[in-house]
């Protein structure tokens, strides 16, 4: 396995590097990215913005629209919110790699402590209350499938500036964004955030072989250039 590492916490250039894997790797080996973001909401490929988002508060509170590749619901990020991407050689159904990852990082959570389990198609829960969620794209011959994992998640900014589909919450007797979501931080005690990544990165690559890549400055020229006609860009980001 391939790991990427990098300090960087902007969402529009991680999705660029996720992106630029995804079209080009030319290794058949899995690659694994845990990040972090500065306060965004991350809208799916074919949400409507003002749907989904106060953007009244989220420009007054500096969060950062930015729209992904791949499908599902809107999630709110920020520096106490560790994120992860799996790219892989499209071998098999994308459920099938879905299905992979979801077990690989329940399987570490529950090595740390953590009673998490898997609920529907998309959803990590703890104690019945979502921790995680995850999505799926495809681009040529890889698939990436990333995911949030709220650590220490600002969870009162997530439910102000998200947009409530009461359709959605109130069958399942949810009265709010904020009463089906919560924090891992308290199942650990005081272990800080880059404890857990440092934690969460140790649990999913025991025992494998691993390498870090390095990206090259032509690496870095094609990602910088997905990002400024892709991901940086209003075009694409409020495009609906």
């Amino acid at each position: 396995m391939l790991i990427i590492e990098n300090n960087c916490h902007d969402t529009a250039y991680n999705f660029s590097v996720e992106e630029f894997f995804t079209r080009y790797l030319r290794k058949e080996i899995p690659v694994l990215m845990i990040w972090q973001t500065d306060k965004t909401v991350m809208l799916g490929n074919n949400q409507v913005v003002n749907d989904e988002v106060d953007i009244n508060l989220a420009n007054n509170a500096g969060i950062k629209i930015i729209r992904r590749s791949s499908g599902g619901g809107a999630i709110y990020t920020d520096m106490g919110t560790v994120l992860y991407t799996v790219i892989q050689p499209l071998l098999s159904e994308a459920k099938t790699h879905k299905e992979e990852v979801a077990a690989s990082i329940i399987a570490a959570l529950n090595k740390m402590g953590i009673p998490a389990v898997r609920e529907g198609r998309n959803d990590i829960l703890v104690n019945n209350r979502k921790i995680s969620g995850f999505a799926q794209y495809t681009s040529g011959k890889h698939i990436c499938t990333h995911g949030s994992l709220l650590f220490d998640t600002d969870l009162e900014l997530l439910s102000d500036v998200l947009i409530v589909n009461e359709e959605k919450l109130f069958p399942k007797g949810i009265t709010s964004i904020r009463s089906r979501v919560t924090n891992i931080k308290p199942f650990l005690g005081g272990c800080s955030v880059n404890e857990f990544i440092n934690l969460l990165k140790n649990t999913l690559l025991s025992g494998r072989d691993v390498s870090a890549y390095v990206l090259s400055d032509d690496e870095q020229d094609e990602i910088n250039k997905i990002k400024n006609e892709k991901y940086a860009n209003d075009e694409w980001n409020l495009r609906m």
